[in-house]
């Protein structure tokens, strides 16, 4: 029959390295809960927290805290302006998620501010590659720019008909 373990005797520590990460949650989510700090952990996990769709066309800017709200406070994310109205919608939702992440209520409101989102690598739309224009298409193209006279104009609508013209699928 084997003896049951003894319990581990506090005073004997064993001095072997272990990783940072293995205690980091331990020691700082009490450092989490203050002020400005939330900030940071909602940036590191926005991915997390957020979903991939939210973190394409979203991103944590800033932490308000009201005087005498305690831990509570408002989250300004910036939202392409594309995306701003569908956002506005899953605010609720977004704060459920935020708070859900920490374990207590940290945000009580979003403020959304539209402005263009840096994205990340790993979410990025891959660009689509132009074709040349064939013989038909240029015909086509150079018939409906037929009657634009301004050269700079021309030639945006140029580009743009190319893209849509040329564009592989």
């Amino acid at each position: 029959m084997t003896e049951p373990k003894k319990p581990r005797d506090p005073s004997q520590r064993t001095n072997a390295p272990k990783a940072l990460g293995v205690s980091l949650g331990r020691l700082t989510r009490p450092i989490m809960k203050q002020r400005g700090v939330a900030l940071a952990e909602i940036i590191n996990h926005w991915a997390e927290i957020a979903g991939p769709l939210l973190t394409a066309e979203t991103q944590p800017e800033k932490m308000v805290y009201a005087s005498g709200a305690g831990h509570a406070a408002t989250l300004e994310i910036g939202v392409s302006p594309a995306f701003a109205l569908e956002l506005q919608h899953l605010s609720p939702l977004i704060i459920d998620k935020v708070n859900g992440y920490f374990g207590f209520r940290a945000v009580e409101k979003l403020r959304l501010k539209q402005t263009p989102i840096r994205r990340p690598e790993s979410v990025r739309q891959p660009e689509r590659s132009i074709r040349p224009l064939n013989a038909e298409q240029r015909a086509r193209l150079e018939e409906l720019l037929a009657g634009v006279e301004d050269r700079e104009l021309r030639q945006a609508l140029e580009n743009l008909g190319q893209s849509l013209f040329g564009a592989s699928r």
